[in-house]
């Protein structure tokens, strides 16, 4: 694999780094605390916009420490968790429909708000995805929460939509996807390996774009990592090249889906056509995240929304099994795979007076699913009140 200059940097002095490790100088992000305090919903505006190049590289940062520097890791407790049950009575006393093309709910309380999250849940962009947790820039909001300098400066209404059972379990799910990305590319690239990650279905791959970006700043050759984020959504494709195009580890490494090594986002619909190969002929991976997304496909539940609410079943297009068979094609042999299960909860409950609809799983139905596929559980790297986060690995043909 060749080397590419336009991502070399000036090299730092050397302190015994791994085998296969090339320490080079990154550009030191500027520091939030320095800067004016923002709010979590300013803070998605600032990192998806065109502009806000030295406070997206500060909150990427942030959240970069955040994330591998010990940030609470606990899921919602016992005080929470009976606020949600309260919480979800209330709102379903009064929510009601209103019946629109753009499939538009009606709730004083929300309404009242004024918050962007609350607008978010109450006008769906269409009643095509109204049944789908939308990657729109309300809900990134909850990562923003994992930024101690933005958390300070919430306000009652940004935790209280940000911050909920729902939105922590949110937040974990993301650090440990960020974790488990990082910690699997890092154990190969450490051996002097190159290696491929993919984020499928990944919305504006703010998971991705973190791993990356902290796996260059520990030193690790850019030319060595392949790095690509793929969603249905344009607008989102669009976002995730935004940030790429502001932060020092990336901007310069950005490349598109036919390149080797650095890191790209584009369109991608996972259930038609054959996979993109790249310059080197291969369309597999290293290390694949499906995260967010299974809870949308039918298949090897332990329930489901219309199950719950007594509403008929949905025939859907596409099922669980057949994206773990794309799946299986996308991982390379003895790769791994990181998944999630989504387990019922009222907090849950309450996305679901608002149309969204969900196939939940728990860790032995998310096992048996993957099981059609030939992968097997590999290691839990956390767990919630809603989510796991599993990493699978791939079986080889020969086993």
């Amino acid at each position: 694999m060749t080397h590419d200059p336009a991502c070399e940097k000036e090299e730092m002095p050397s302190k015994s780094p791994p085998a296969g490790v090339e320490i080079r100088q990154i550009e030191k992000s500027p520091e939030l605390g320095d800067m004016q305090k923002i709010r979590p919903m300013d803070a998605v505006v600032a990192l998806y916009s065109d502009g806000e190049r030295e406070l997206t590289e500060a909150i990427i940062a942030s959240l970069s420490r955040a994330i591998f520097s010990g940030v609470d890791g606990a899921p919602a407790r016992l005080a929470q968790r009976a606020m949600a049950r309260v919480s979800y009575r209330a709102l379903q006393w009064t929510t009601s429909r209103r019946e629109r093309e753009t499939g538009t709910y009606h709730n004083p309380i929300l309404e009242r708000t004024g918050h962007a999250y609350a607008r978010a849940l109450l006008d769906s962009s269409s009643r095509a995805t109204e049944c789908l947790v939308e990657g729109g820039d309300p809900m990134n909001g909850p990562y923003m929460m994992i930024v101690p300098e933005i958390l300070a400066v919430s306000t009652t209404w940004d935790r209280i939509f940000l911050n909920s059972v729902q939105g922590r379990d949110v937040q974990l799910r993301f650090i440990w996807e960020t974790q488990a990305t990082y910690e699997t590319a890092k154990s190969r690239l450490a051996k002097g390996d190159a290696v491929r990650l993919k984020a499928v279905a990944a919305g504006t791959g703010l998971s991705m774009i973190v791993a990356y970006d902290r796996l260059v700043r520990d030193g690790f050759d850019p030319a060595r990592i392949t790095a690509r984020i793929t969603d249905r959504d344009q607008a989102s494709a669009d976002k995730a090249n935004r940030i790429l195009a502001k932060l020092a580890s990336t901007r310069e490494c950005s490349r598109d889906a036919k390149s080797e090594g650095g890191i790209s986002a584009g369109t991608e619909d996972l259930f038609e056509g054959d996979l993109e190969r790249d310059a080197t002929g291969r369309g597999d991976y290293d290390v694949v995240t499906a995260v967010g997304i299974l809870e949308y496909l039918q298949g090897f539940t332990c329930d489901t929304t219309e199950r719950c609410l007594h509403l008929p079943p949905s025939e859907e297009a596409v099922t669980a099994q057949q994206l773990v068979a794309r799946l299986v094609k996308m991982t390379a042999a003895s790769g791994a795979l990181i998944v999630n299960t989504c387990r019922p909860h009222a907090s849950t409950r309450i996305l679901e007076l608002f149309g969204k609809r969900f196939d939940y799983r728990n860790r032995e139905n998310l096992a048996a699913l993957m099981a059609t596929g030939s992968f097997r559980p590999a290691r839990l790297v956390g767990s919630g009140n809603i989510y796991d986060l599993e990493v699978y690995e791939k079986i080889p043909a020969t086993a």
